[in-house]
């Protein structure tokens, strides 16, 4: 078969060499059954020099407690996987986008990405939020940390050291803070915030993982996150990369992040307000009550 380039001929090779079964479902997509520990059922697609790799569960309909709890366990997932919500969708789903420079490289992704799809299946089932990164990571990381200010200042992007293995970087977004950069268990982590309150309150807070989830199916590689420090509740967007990228994934995630912050600041920054945060979940159909939404063996305990 001859390919178009050479990178729709990597993306094949590597489906191929990764996949136990893969079915052709129309221009550049494919459905692959790939073994990685269990059988999984990945739909694969190649636009614009990415490959993007979604698994989507059979799910029941959404509740806006269930994924406030999602957009916590988020940032966790391994391999640079997000948990995402379509706009039309009931469920959540899994996906990852790569970004298609070499075979081999595209291989280590892949492999990467599919730890992360398994990760993220075992939370979807798990009444525990808790996702943990494996000590293997952590161990890779540290033995690249010394050259992480080398590969920022040799990127297009202006970058200033902040700590140990910790850089900040100028997106290219008006008005947007700078992107944290960090060496962490898991390999290279990039962030951006969008917003951050004080005890937000629960409509807001789910407000928000609704609007940023649904925003995640549509951006490449960056993923929602929120976290909680010192009495206040961030929120943002979170590229992870492994601990020894490719400059160009790195200029590839730092351009994510900006996207993210010109989609979604102004619209994050309103949904921190009760009145818009409740108006924003009824047109989405889903309920503000926490309680009426929780598991009943939660709330029988």
């Amino acid at each position: 078969m001859r390919f178009a380039s050479e990178t729709a001929a990597n993306a094949v090779r590597v489906l191929n060499k990764c996949s136990a079964e893969l079915r052709p479902e129309g221009p550049w997509r494919w459905s692959c059954v790939v073994q990685n520990g269990a059988r999984l059922a990945v739909a694969a697609s190649l636009e614009d020099g990415f490959l993007q790799l979604a698994f989507r569960p059979e799910t029941t309909r959404a509740t806006a407690w269930g994924l406030e709890r999602a957009l916590k366990a988020n940032n966790t997932l391994a391999g640079g996987v997000k948990l995402a919500l379509d706009s039309g969708s009931r469920g959540l789903h899994l996906r990852a986008e790569i970004a298609v420079l070499e075979e081999q490289q595209l291989m280590d992704r892949f492999e990467r990405a599919l730890d992360g799809f398994h990760h993220g299946i075992g939370l979807l089932k798990s009444s525990d939020c808790e996702a943990r990164a494996g000590h293997a990571a952590a161990q890779y990381a540290a033995g690249f940390s010394a050259n992480l200010g080398e590969l920022l200042r040799e990127s297009p992007w202006g970058c200033a050291e902040r700590g140990p293995n910790e850089f900040s970087v100028e997106l290219d977004a008006k008005s947007a803070p700078p992107a944290r950069i960090r060496m962490t268990e898991s390999g290279l982590d990039m962030s951006v915030e969008l917003v951050r309150a004080n005890q937000a309150a629960e409509p807001c807070r789910q407000a928000l993982a609704v609007f940023l989830l649904t925003v995640s199916s549509a951006l490449r590689m960056a993923r929602a996150w929120t976290a909680t420090a010192d009495g206040q509740e961030s929120f943002g967007f979170q590229v992870s990369l492994p601990a020894a990228p490719d400059p160009e994934e790195v200029n590839h995630g730092l351009a994510a992040l900006s996207v993210a912050w010109r989609m979604c600041a102004r619209e994050a920054s309103v949904l921190l307000h009760e009145a818009a945060a409740r108006c924003y979940l009824a047109a989405r159909d889903l309920s503000t009550t926490n309680t009426t939404n929780k598991p009943q063996s939660e709330e029988e305990n």
